[in-house]
C-alpha cells in the first residue's frame, strides 16, 4: 500500500516514514503543500497524510483542491493545531479524519487501517494460492507449512499478485506499485525482482510457477493448481516472533532518527532564544515573531513524536504566545521567559532519559485488544483463550459494566445480543460503544437470526453480524477481516476517456463498442475512412484503432497522416489486423503505431493494451508538464534571489550588459544605483541570522516598491548589497528614485 506523507518538518517525517515503511508501507514524502497537491495529482495513492501549516501551500487548500478534481483518496490530516474550529475546519475541507501531533504511533496505524478499509471494502486475512500461504497477521510467507523468507520487494510483489488474480500488470505498474516516486529503477529492476522471487519459491520447494508472463502485456497470476487437504491449514508461529521480527527490521533506523533529531534541538532552542533577547530589548519584529511560531509549532509535533510529551506540551503554550499581539508586554515577556527556560530544562532531563533508554520497548507494545460484552462466562472464557493463542488480547465487560471500558483503543469489539430480539440495555450498550468508538470494527453476535435483528444492529452501526451458535475461532477470522488486520485492495477508478475506431466492418465496431464502453471509455466508430482527418479534429481522441486493411486509405496511411501532425503526432495509435507475416509487421510498427492486435481478437488482450497505452499517454502527458513547470522553475530560480525574491547579481549582470548596450547604440540615458547596509555585520551578530534575514527581505521589498518593475530591476548584489538599473532615466529621475 501507498501513501503520500505531506509533513515540512523533517524530523517528524523522518520518524513517520519509519514507522510506515517498518509496517510495510511505501512512502512517498513531500516538503511543502504545492509538492504535495503535484504528487497527489500525478500518482495514484491508498492514504495521504496531510499537515496543516505547509510553505507555499497549506494542508487545507491542497484537500480542497483535490476534492475539487473528485479525488477522493482518504485523507487524514495530523497537525499540531488542536483547536475545535481547527478540526471543523480540517473535516470541512475534504479530509477523512484528524489527529493532533504528539500522537501515538499505534493510534496512527490503527486510523490508517480504518480508513484503508473505509474505501475498499472488506477481504480474507490469509492470501493462498494451492499451498502457498502469504499470512498479512505475521507478515509471514509458507509454503506447505514452511516458512519462506522473502525480502521486502519481494513480499510485496507477491502480495500484489495474491491480491489480483485476475489482473495483468505491465512493469510499469509494477514500479508504481512497489516503488517510490523518488526512485528511478529501470523496468529491468522489474524483471529481476519477478527472476529473484521465482528462485526463492522454487529453492522452498515449489514446482509449479505461479507467475505467468505474457508477451507484449505483462505479468498475471496462474490459476492455482489442485492442491491436497493436509497442506491447507497454514503454518503459524508464535505471534510474539513474528511481530517482533517485522519491528526489529526499524529500530536500528529509529535509534539514528532520534539521535539526529536530539542533536538538531540545540539549533531550535537557539531561534527561540535569540527572539527572546529581541523581546527583552524591545527590537522584536513580526517577521522574527512568526518565524519563532513556526518553529515552537514544529516542536509541538518533533518533541511529541520523539517522546518528549511534556516538552511538546510547553512547546504548544509558547506557539499559541508567540501568536499573541501582546507579545511586548512585560508580564508576557516574563511568561515567555518562563517557558523557554522550562522547555530547555525539560529537554535535558528527557534526552538524558532517552538516550540511555532502548528503542525496543517499541517492540513491547501490548498486543492488539479485542474488548468482549457478554455475560456468558463459559463462552467468553472459552473465546479469550482462542484469542490469546492467536496472539490477541481479550477484556470482558458485562453488559451492564460499560463503566469499565479499556483506556486503550481496541481493536475490534464483540457485542452479544440474547434472546430473540436484543433487550434495551444491549441496544443501549451498543449505541454507547458506537459513540465512544467510533473508528473500531463492531460486530454483534445474535442468537437469532432475523432481519429485524440485523436491520438494527446494521442502524445502530454494527459493523459485522453473526448468529450462534459459532465457535471462536469463525469470530476471531471476522475480526481479522474487519479490524486491525485487514489490508484494503485499491478500487480501481473507472477509465474515462474517447477512442476512435476506424473500421469498414460494421461488426468490429460493434465489437470495440461492446468491450470498451463498459470501461467508461466513449466510442466513436467510422465506417468510411476518407472522413478520417474531419471525425478526428473533431473528437480529440484518446487513442486510435485503426484497422490495417481498407478501402482508399488503409490503416498505415492514416497511421502516417497522424504523425506528421505536430498536434497528434503523440496520440497512441493500435493497428488491428489479421496478417501476422513479419513484413506486415514490419510495415505497421515503420508507420509509427504503438501496437498491434491480431485477428481474432481476445477480449482481455484488446481491453488490456488499450488501458495500458491511455495511461501510458496520460502519464507521459503528466510528466511532460510537470517537467517543462520544474524547468520553469529552474529558469526562475537561477535568475532570482532565493532570501530576498528579488534578482539576484546573474540576472543583473545580465540585464545590465543588456542595457548597456541598447543605450549606447540609441544614445538614451542609463542609470544605476549601487548601495549597501551599514553596521549590518553587528545587527546580525547581536539579534541572529534569522533577524537579519527578515531585515534583507524588508529592505529588497522597500526597494521593490520604489520602481516600475515593467521597465527597472532591483537586485541583490550581494551580502547586504543592492543593486538597481533604471532604463531611460535620467540623474534626477534616479535622485527621486
Amino acid at each position: 500500500m501507498k501513501i503520500l506523507l505531506v509533513e515540512d518538518d523533517q524530523a517528524t517525517g523522518e520518524f513517520l516514514t519509519s514507522i510506515l515503511t517498518t509496517n510495510r508501507y511505501t512512502v512517498d514524502v513531500a516538503l511543502d503543500g504545492q509538492s504535495g497537491l503535484e504528487l497527489a495529482i500525478l500518482w495514484n495513492y491508498d492514504l495521504i497524510l496531510l499537515d496543516i501549516e505547509l510553505p507555499n501551500l497549506d494542508g487545507i487548500s491542497v484537500c480542497r483542491e483535490l476534492r475539487s478534481r473528485g479525488d477522493a483518496t482518504p485523507t487524514l490530516i495530523l497537525t499540531a493545531k488542536g483547536l475545535n474550529d481547527d478540526v471543523v475546519t480540517g473535516l470541512d475541507a475534504g479530509a477523512d479524519d484528524y489527529m493532533i501531533k504528539p500522537c501515538d504511533p499505534t493510534q496512527l496505524l490503527a486510523r490508517i487501517r480504518a480508513l484503508l478499509r473505509r474505501g475498499t471494502g472488506l477481504q480474507s486475512p490469509t492470501l493462498t494460492w494451492g499451498s502457498l500461504w502469504l499470512d498479512p497477521l505475521s507478515a509471514q510467507v509458507t509454503y506447505q507449512q514452511q516458512p519462506i523468507s522473502l525480502g521486502p520487494k519481494e513480499y510485496s510483489l507477491l502480495e500484489l499478485f495474491l491480491r489480483n488474480p485476475q489482473r495483468v500488470f505491465n512493469r510499469s505498474a509494477i514500479l508504481d506499485n512497489l516503488w517510490e516516486a523518488d526512485d528511478f529503477p529501470t523496468e529491468s529492476a522489474v524483471t529481476n525482482l519477478i527472476k529473484d522471487l521465482r528462485r526463492k519459491l522454487k529453492t522452498a520447494g515449489m514446482a509449479e510457477d505461479l507467475i505467468e508472463t505474457i508477451y507484449g502485456l505483462g505479468y498475471r497470476l496462474k490459476p492455482p493448481p489442485n492442491e491436497s487437504v493436509e497442506h491447507r491449514m497454514p503454518f503459524r508461529g508464535s505471534p510474539a516472533e513474528s511481530k517482533n521480527r517485522n519491528i526489529e527490521e526499524g529500530l536500528v533506523a529509529i535509534r539514528q532518527l532520534e539521535e539526529q533529531f536530539r542533536s538538531s534541538l540545540r539549533q531550535r532552542m537557539a531561534v527561540l532564544e535569540t527572539t527572546l533577547r529581541s523581546l527583552q530589548c524591545g527590537e522584536l519584529t513580526a517577521v522574527q515573531q512568526e518565524g519563532a511560531r513556526e518553529e515552537a509549532h514544529r516542536l509541538v509535533g518533533g518533541l511529541g513524536m520523539y517522546g518528549y510529551a511534556q516538552g511538546s506540551e510547553i512547546a504548544r503554550k509558547l506557539e499559541h504566545l508567540l501568536e499573541a499581539d501582546t507579545l511586548l508586554a512585560e508580564t508576557t515577556i516574563t511568561q515567555f521567559s518562563q517557558l523557554l527556560t522550562d522547555l530547555q530544562n525539560e529537554v535535558a532531563r528527557k534526552s538524558v532519559m532517552l538516550s540511555t533508554a532502548s528503542v525496543e520497548s517499541i517492540s513491547d507494545a501490548p498486543l492488539p485488544l479485542i474488548l468482549v460484552v457478554d455475560d456468558d462466562v463459559a463462552f467468553t472464557r472459552e473465546f479469550q483463550q482462542e484469542a490469546t493463542a492467536k496472539g490477541l488480547q481479550t477484556q470482558i465487560v458485562a453488559v451492564s459494566g460499560l463503566e469499565q471500558l479499556p483506556q486503550v483503543m481496541p481493536t475490534g469489539i464483540l457485542l452479544k445480543w440474547s434472546g430473540v430480539s436484543p433487550s434495551s440495555e444491549e441496544i443501549k450498550a451498543l449505541k454507547i460503544l458506537r459513540q465512544q468508538f467510533r473508528s473500531v470494527p463492531i460486530i454483534t453476535l445474535a442468537e437469532q437470526d432475523t432481519l429485524v435483528n440485523r436491520v438494527e444492529a446494521s442502524r445502530l452501526g454494527s459493523d459485522g453480524f453473526l448468529t450462534k451458535p459459532i465457535v471462536p475461532g469463525q469470530i476471531l477470522e471476522w475480526v481479522d477481516r474487519v479490524g486491525h488486520y485487514a489490508i484494503a485492495q485499491q478500487t480501481p477508478q473507472p477509465l474515462k476517456g474517447e477512442v476512435l475506431a476506424v473500421d469498414d466492418d460494421p461488426v468490429m465496431l460493434g465489437v470495440f463498442t461492446n468491450l470498451l464502453q463498459p470501461l467508461g471509455l466513449q466510442v466513436t466508430g467510422l465506417l468510411d475512412p476518407t472522413q478520417f482527418w474531419d471525425i478526428l479534429t473533431q473528437t480529440n481522441p484518446d487513442l486510435l484503432l485503426l484497422d490495417l486493411e481498407m478501402p482508399t486509405f488503409n490503416g498505415i496511411d492514416l497511421c502516417r497522416v497522424v504523425r506528421q501532425d505536430l498536434e497528434y503526432s503523440d496520440l497512441p495509435i493500435l493497428i488491428v489486423t489479421a496478417h501476422t507475416d513479419r513484413v506486415s509487421v514490419q510495415h505497421v510498427f515503420e508507420a509509427g503505431a504503438d501496437d498491434l492486435i491480431h485477428k481474432p481478437i481476445a477480449e482481455s488482450e484488446l481491453v488490456t493494451r488499450v488501458i495500458n497505452r491511455i495511461e501510458r499517454a496520460r502519464l507521459q502527458q503528466q510528466l511532460n508538464r510537470l517537467q517543462q513547470k520544474q524547468t520553469e522553475v529552474l529558469q526562475y530560480q537561477s535568475r532570482v534571489d532565493g532570501l530576498t525574491q528579488i534578482a539576484n547579481r546573474r540576472h543583473f549582470d545580465e540585464i545590465l550588459g543588456r542595457e548597456w548596450q541598447h543605450h549606447r547604440q540609441d544614445q538614451m540615458t542609463l542609470s544605476l544605483i549601487l548601495c549597501d547596509v551599514d553596521y549590518f555585520k553587528l545587527y546580525n551578530d547581536r539579534y541572529g541570522h534569522v533577524a537579519g534575514d527578515a531585515c534583507l527581505k524588508q529592505i529588497a521589498q522597500a526597494i521593490q516598491s520604489c520602481i516600475n518593475p515593467s521597465t527597472d530591476l532591483a537586485a541583490r548584489y550581494g551580502g547586504e548589497e543592492f543593486g538597481v538599473i533604471l532604463p531611460n532615466t535620467d540623474l534626477n529621475g534616479a535622485l527621486r528614485v
